[in-house]
């Protein structure tokens, strides 16, 4: 047993194919096979099964991939220890961040990040919650952005933002004349929401907890983007709640309403495995993100945070 199969078991447990895990290890598709097939017999034991859709681990297959993940990340992290001594920082940075953040964030700190870091290859992904944080532990991440509290022992979080959430208004609707809003109004007919599986979604949601009347319609949309709900309200139709960094131009517009003191707020946090040992880049990618928001939006801030779960 080496670590450059195990490198190949967690690959194939990751992407499920032979050709795309050996892809992924820069390596011929025989070659990954010959060493699995190696490693399966010095183990004794069938790792994965194959069959026509792919490759699935094996019970004790999965218990396995398990422990490949944890020392792959070990030794992963031992080298990086090295560098930091050395005051290198080369190598790849995956990060994973939220899809009602990345189009508000993203292109505020990736130039500058790979400024700062030329020798780093910089990888960035939108995913939802739930996949990052799964992701982080099985080491195929290695910092997420999204919205904290997750209360997960094996996670490290780094407070970064209080972003409020606001009403976007319609000038047609009940709502648009007043200056403010209280969660309460989100009772009234016509709210739009992101679909299942968004975190933003369950926020608004524990938010103002909308009666049936405040989503029903004639037919049923329900959009991915904040930005798609946004254009639906400024054509005449209803209302919905979006993040601060959506629409830092528009704050002055009638159709934007900020809550009643205290504002809700989401916490935005760079999270990591408790192992990640890369501080400074850490660091660095934090202190970037603030500099490019208004000082109100920083940690810390007065708020009422909202629970995403």
């Amino acid at each position: 047993m080496n670590l450059q199969q195990l490198e190949y078991l967690v690959a194939l447990d990751t992407y499920r194919q032979f050709v795309l895990a050996a892809e992924k290890c820069h390596v011929t598709q025989p070659t990954l096979s010959m060493q699995l097939q190696k490693l399966e017999e010095e183990l004794g034991v069938l790792l994965f099964d194959r069959t026509t859709k792919g490759v699935q681990p094996t019970a004790v297959g999965a218990k396995v991939v398990q422990q490949a993940r944890q020392v792959v990340r070990e030794v992963q992290q031992l080298r990086e220890v090295v560098q930091l001594e050395k005051g290198e920082l080369i190598g790849e940075l995956r990060l994973g961040i939220i899809p009602t953040l990345a189009p508000y964030l993203v292109p505020l700190f990736l130039v500058e990040l790979v400024e700062r870091y030329p020798q780093l290859r910089v990888q960035v992904e939108e995913l939802q919650s739930a996949q990052i944080i799964q992701q982080l532990k099985d080491n195929q991440l290695d910092i997420g952005l999204l919205v904290t509290p997750l209360d997960d022992r094996q996670l490290r979080e780094v407070p970064v933002l209080e972003e409020p959430f606001l009403g976007y208004i319609s000038e047609n609707h009940e709502l648009y004349a007043q200056a403010t809003i209280i969660p309460q109004d989100m009772g009234a007919p016509g709210l739009w929401l992101l679909q299942q599986g968004h975190c933003f979604r369950h926020q608004v949601l524990n938010i103002c907890a909308p009666s049936p009347a405040a989503t029903a319609r004639p037919f049923t949309y329900e959009s991915g983007s904040i930005e798609t709900l946004k254009e639906l309200v400024r054509h005449n139709h209803g209302y919905t709640l979006v993040p601060e960094l959506s629409v830092l131009q528009e704050l002055h517009s009638p159709m934007v309403k900020r809550f009643e003191a205290p504002q809700p707020v989401r916490e935005i946090s760079l999270v990591v495995h408790h192992g990640f040992v890369r501080l400074p880049l850490l660091a660095t990618l934090r202190d970037i993100i603030l500099s490019k928001v208004p000082e109100r939006l920083q940690a810390g801030k007065v708020g009422q945070k909202i629970r995403w779960k």
